[in-house]
Parts: C-alpha cells; structure tokens; sequence
C-alpha cells in the first residue's frame, strides 16, 4: 500500500504501550496498527451514529412517558400490575410490528 501523506503522532506513554502491544499481538508494526485502527474507529463511528439513532433523547423520552402511562393505568386498575405483566410480552410484539412499518417507509 502506497501512503499519501505522512502523519506525526505525538502519544501519552499508556496510549503508546497500548499500540505496541496492539501491533505486537497482530504481526503488524506501529504504522500497520494505526492504519487498522484507524480503519476500525471510522467505520464504528459510521455505524454507531446509524445504531444510536434509536437511542436519541426524544426516543428514549417517548419511552419514559409510555411506561409511566401504563404504570399509571395499571396503579388504579384492579390487579392492574397482574395484567400489565400478562401484555408485556404482546404489547412487545406490537411494538416491533409497528416499528417495522416505519421501517419499511410506510
């Protein structure tokens, strides 16, 4: 492989230890090691920022507030607590029913 460009690092003592022992245990040397771990944190921060999407501020607003509803309900319900156990496992799989249409770009 043919480099472009020529970087200088400068790394703290464990940080540097840390990527001697990375190249050490790959065969590689130090540059392989930073090319491939370069390579690595680019590609997880791609996925990660398509991933975490679903564990944005709003979703996970939008998911305290159904639970407090459904606690809410279940609190004045008699044996509210016995049902709402008995429609976790449907209300799951209507969740997940209703995230595929979104999905699906319906």
């Amino acid at each position: 492989m043919r480099t472009s460009r020529r970087y200088h690092l400068l790394l703290p003592a464990d940080l540097r230890s840390e990527l001697r022992s990375y190249a050490l245990e790959h065969g590689w040397s130090i540059a392989g090691a930073v090319r491939s771990l370069a390579a690595i944190g680019l590609l997880a921060e791609r996925t990660s920022a398509q991933v975490n999407q679903a564990d944005s501020p709003a979703s996970l607003a939008a998911l305290v507030a159904a639970e407090q509803a459904v606690l809410m309900v279940a609190s004045v319900l008699p044996d509210g607590e016995l049902r709402m156990a008995e429609l976790g496992a449907r209300a799951a799989q209507a969740a997940e029913k209703r995230l595929a249409l979104f999905r699906e770009g319906r």
